[in-house]
């Protein structure tokens, strides 16, 4: 019985040192591109459409997970640059006119000839699809509050598009327990009080005060309380209006601009970094299911680098986790996967988070 533990134990070690990382490949396969090419010349047509296709599926793939500010390094590519990124192309439909053709296409990008494209140019980008993060927007007006409102709710939902790489759970205030909060109680607020919350970890605030002067001037004053892996970065915003500009404009202006910066914040919490540090961990639990089921969300997460383990006896686990990034870094995605990692010295304790 004895040779036998010994044995499995060996094999499971020898599997587990000959991975070094796993990617997620779903960002890299763009769906669903339409081609539409208006001409009565067939010639070339369908090659044609491949190239606007691999356009269009870039851009689709590369602005969700980087910093609007490094579009400039990346924007314009060069077609041969492109195609290089590219590992298949699947024509799913085609329709073929007298003066027009259309196509369906799915594109399919080599994950790691990408990365390194993005590193190569030194463009930062998310590397986590994050779990919903509860989004409380309360904006306060004196006069016309239920349009207003309904404006800024309708222009929360619109902006977030982005969901898989930040995907916002956006909570009305009407939703609450207590409707009526003040701003205070908003910036205070006890997540414990509000079962509708359901990522304690990571959450974002927002009071608007929404008014305006003599001078017919309209005036957005915003608080924005972000709390990403449990650390609270607070800012303030404001938007006035533009000449001619009306209350809806104004809003979703507000409102893209700032969807904008919070993700542009969610990027640089997540991103990659040149540098990858080691983490010392520890599993203490005796059940070697559980200890698989962290190991293979470990092996998902593409700036975990390699995972090697440096001891291991029955319900004491010792390895080493490679990460691009810092310790608060590590942990936020870690919980995003259902991980936490505990800080106690020399080792961090690794657990699973019951979903």
């Amino acid at each position: 019985m004895n040779r036998l533990i010994i044995i499995c134990v060996a094999t499971y070690c020898i599997f587990f040192f000959s991975i070094n990382y796993a990617l997620s490949n779903s960002r890299y396969i763009i769906e669903d591109v339409l081609i539409q090419i208006d001409s009565s010349n067939t010639a070339d047509i369908r090659n044609n459409a491949i190239l606007r296709a691999q356009l269009v599926a870039y851009k689709r793939m590369i602005i969700p997970i980087i910093h609007p500010d490094d579009y400039n390094k990346i924007f314009p590519i060069d077609t041969v640059v492109l195609s290089s990124l590219v590992s298949g192309v699947e024509l799913k439909e085609e329709l073929i006119l007298k003066d027009r053709y259309k196509a369906n296409f799915t594109i399919n990008f080599n994950s790691i000839k990408v990365q390194e494209y993005l590193e190569k140019n030194e463009v930062i980008y998310s590397l986590t699809e994050s779990k919903p993060i509860s989004l409380i927007p309360i904006i306060y007006s004196k006069d016309n509050q239920i349009n207003i409102e309904n404006m800024w709710n309708e222009a929360w939902s619109k902006n977030n598009t982005n969901k898989d790489i930040f995907n916002l759970n956006i909570i009305k205030r009407l939703s609450l327990n207590n409707p009526m909060v003040s701003m205070e109680e908003l910036l205070a607020l006890d997540l414990s009080d509000e079962p509708i919350i359901k990522n304690l970890n990571n959450n974002i605030f927002i009071w608007a005060n929404y008014s305006t002067d003599i001078n017919n001037v309209t005036t957005i004053n915003m608080i924005i309380k972000n709390i990403f892996n449990k650390k609270i970065l607070t800012m303030t915003r404001n938007y006035k209006s533009l000449p001619n500009e009306s209350d809806l404009e104004l809003v979703n202006r507000s409102v893209k601009n700032l969807n904008q910066e919070l993700f542009n914040n969610w990027i640089k919490f997540t991103s990659s970094l040149d540098l990858t540090m080691p983490y010392k961990f520890r599993f203490t639990n005796n059940q070697l299911k559980t200890w698989h089921i962290i190991e293979e969300k470990l092996l998902k997460i593409e700036t975990i680098k390699k995972v090697s383990i440096d001891t291991y006896q029955i319900g004491n686990l010792k390895g080493t986790i490679y990460f691009s990034g810092n310790l608060d870094k590590l942990n936020l995605i870690l919980l995003e996967h259902n991980i936490v990692m505990t800080y106690l010295g020399n080792y961090s304790d690794i657990s699973l988070i019951k979903e």
